[in-house]
């Protein structure tokens, strides 16, 4: 029962510390805008110029920082599940697995409202397949194994 117990706490931390790696290793290189670095304390009128001028800036700076998650997350994310799927270590695969489609939702929940229609559909779509074609192969072929014994 321990050993249960061991193996989903490790898929569980891997599951969470990949996408926010993913998170901040964009970071890093494309800096995630804050809401202070553009609006000065105090705020006198959030319909001044001024305010306005700031708002404007910071999410142009927004959109940025969330294109590039969406760019980095949602690939690394499908290959993440993917590479997780096929690895042999089930704890570890499966913190994978989960880590990827975390990573994924990441990506979309930030640009989401910017992505055109048909990014849309054809990004999901793309991760939909994934998502069959692993489950598929990897689950039917423990289904047949089991089946023959």
């Amino acid at each position: 029962m321990r050993m249960i117990a061991k193996k989903f706490a490790l898929a569980f931390g891997i599951a969470v510390v990949f996408p926010a790696m993913i998170h901040y290793a964009v970071s890093s290189f494309s800096p995630e805008p804050r809401w202070q670095d553009y609006h000065v304390a105090p705020l006198i009128d959030s319909n001044s110029a001024e305010y306005q001028k700031k708002d404007a800036e910071y999410k142009a700076a927004e959109k940025v920082f969330e294109k590039h998650l969406f760019a980095v997350a949602v690939p690394l994310g499908l290959i993440t599940i993917i590479v997780g799927a096929f690895l042999g270590v089930q704890a570890i695969g499966t913190g994978l697995m989960f880590g990827g489609i975390f990573s994924v939702s990441d990506g979309y929940f930030n640009y989401w409202s910017e992505l055109s229609a048909q990014l849309k559909f054809s990004s999901l779509l793309a991760a939909f397949i994934v998502l069959l074609v692993v489950g598929y192969r990897k689950l039917e072929k423990k289904e047949i194994t089991k089946s023959d014994e």
